[in-house]
């Protein structure tokens, strides 16, 4: 008699070996200017450095909010407390969705926060409406309204880890967000990366390989739609990916990325 187990399905996924950059194309010094004109004459490279100095004040501050709406439909405005003024006020609302099939239900997350970071590292971001919100003198805490702008991504879900670096420019914080186990602190160099990604081959199986792949690949192709140009950004992308790629490979049984692969999928069954 035939035992009563049924046959395991199993699911191939198809990935690149490597994530491609897309052409670059310069932020808008303009669009800097015309959310603050004393930035008009200032190399943009210097207030993205001056904004990432800043970025963890303006995080304090971000998730100090309170926000909440009543509505089924997105509000045009939004009236937010925050309760920590140690840095600038949040200027906008952004409610990040992704496009539904036809009939699908929109799933809509809103998150403050302050156009000037945004208009300083994206390159293809539509500009903001204007918000210039000011705090009330002597109060601890300020009850603003701001402006909600829809922002359609490909991928969400990884919004809160390209938010956190565009605030930051934190490398390493980015890598250890993207990599299903910590990385070490010299993951930079290639014998390092290479015995990271067989550590990560022996703690992890195929299926959590995947889905950390599938984390990186979202954030590159937001990264990509929001033309976001930065040196460690892609540093991280590049060397997540590079760890995952090799992790997959020798869980599945398959050659090491070389420079000749660079154009070869990796196949693995799920």
């Amino acid at each position: 008699m035939k035992d009563g187990t049924r046959p395991t399905s199993t699911t191939t996924v198809i990935l690149p070996r490597h994530l491609s950059r897309p052409t670059f194309k310069p932020v808008p010094h303009s669009r800097v200017a015309s959310i603050e004109p004393q930035l008009a004459d200032l190399p943009i490279e210097y207030i993205q450095d001056k904004l990432a100095e800043l970025g963890p004040d303006m995080v304090k501050v971000l998730t100090s909010v309170e926000a909440s709406t009543n509505t089924n439909t997105l509000p045009r405005e939004l009236s937010i407390l925050v309760q920590d003024l140690a840095s600038d006020l949040p200027t906008h609302m952004l409610a990040v969705y992704s496009r539904q099939p036809t009939g699908g239900r929109r799933r809509v997350t809103m998150y403050p926060t302050h156009s000037i970071v945004w208009a300083a590292n994206c390159a293809t971001l539509p500009p903001l409406p204007s918000s210039h919100p000011t705090a009330p003198d002597a109060s601890p805490t300020a009850r603003i309204t701001v402006p909600v702008v829809p922002l359609c991504l490909p991928d969400p879900a990884s919004f809160p880890h390209l938010s956190s670096y565009i605030y930051a420019k934190r490398v390493d914080v980015l890598l250890a967000a993207l990599l299903p186990s910590a990385p070490p602190s010299n993951l930079q160099g290639k014998d390092a990366a290479t015995e990271f990604a067989w550590a990560l081959a022996r703690e992890h199986n195929t299926a959590a390989l995947v889905d950390a792949m599938t984390k990186v690949r979202g954030l590159w192709l937001n990264v990509c739609a929001l033309g976001i140009f930065d040196d460690g950004m892609w540093v991280a992308i590049d060397l997540a990916w590079e760890v995952l790629v090799n992790a997959l490979s020798i869980s599945v049984g398959a050659p090491l990325a070389t420079a000749s692969q660079a154009d070869a999928p990796l196949r693995a069954q799920l």
